[in-house]
């Protein structure tokens, strides 16, 4: 992914924690006939292995788990995004762009065929999702309805290589001009406006505090 150096997130803490909020994601390989898609919940083990783990299932009808094990992929967890509109900065010589937040990660495939890690896999992915609501669903894989279910399903984890993070939220330009956007995208009707305002602002408020650092230090 191409990452301008101002729009670079390496803050590891800062990716998982995107990546458990926006988990649904696009797992992507490239196949005999060309690139596959498939679009899953992932979960992110992060402190499992060297650089985390994460794992997903998918359909045994679905063909693109049979040539992944053992395969290099791409998973591209995408975040809130937004039009920034060039009025919005009340300024000439100024153009629209977009906003936007994603996570990268890129890792090797273990197609998993054991039943017990796989039962182990569906538990996990079920007590993720299920443990915020007012009344968790709990998963009984012993019930004949559940176990016929698993055997149409594929489990796999992907041993994560690297995580890239872009956060391109306008912090090429001044503060003047970011808030100038953040006002712009608050009486905007986009579905992501204020998702994208409020991490806008995080930077605004990074910007300040060094902006303040660096006078301290004169």
């Amino acid at each position: 992914m191409y990452i301008p150096k101002a729009f670079e997130e390496s803050d590891k803490q800062v990716l998982a924690d995107f990546i458990k909020t926006n988990s649904f994601g696009i797992l992507f390989s490239q196949e005999m006939d060309g690139p596959f898609a498939t679009h899953l919940p992932f979960l992110l083990e992060e402190y499992k292995k060297d650089n985390g783990v994460l794992i997903s299932h998918m359909a045994k009808a679905n063909p693109h788990w049979q040539q992944l094990d053992g395969k290099e992929v791409l998973v591209v967890f995408p975040g809130p995004h937004a039009y920034i509109s060039a009025s919005w900065y009340h300024e000439e010589n100024t153009v629209p762009t977009w906003n936007y937040v994603t996570a990268h990660v890129t890792g090797t495939v273990r197609v998993i065929k054991a039943k017990d890690e796989l039962v182990e896999l569906i538990e996990k992915t079920v007590a993720a999702y299920e443990d915020p609501m007012p009344a968790p669903w709990k998963a009984n894989v012993q019930e004949p309805f559940i176990d016929g279910l698993m055997n149409g399903i594929v489990g796999f984890e992907i041993m994560v290589k690297k995580i890239e993070g872009k956060w391109k939220l306008n912090q090429n330009h001044s503060i003047e001009r970011m808030q100038n956007a953040v006002n712009g995208l608050k009486e905007s009707n986009q579905i992501h406006a204020y998702d994208i305002a409020a991490l806008m602002e995080e930077k605004i408020n990074e910007k300040q505090n060094k902006r303040l650092g660096d006078n301290e230090r004169v």
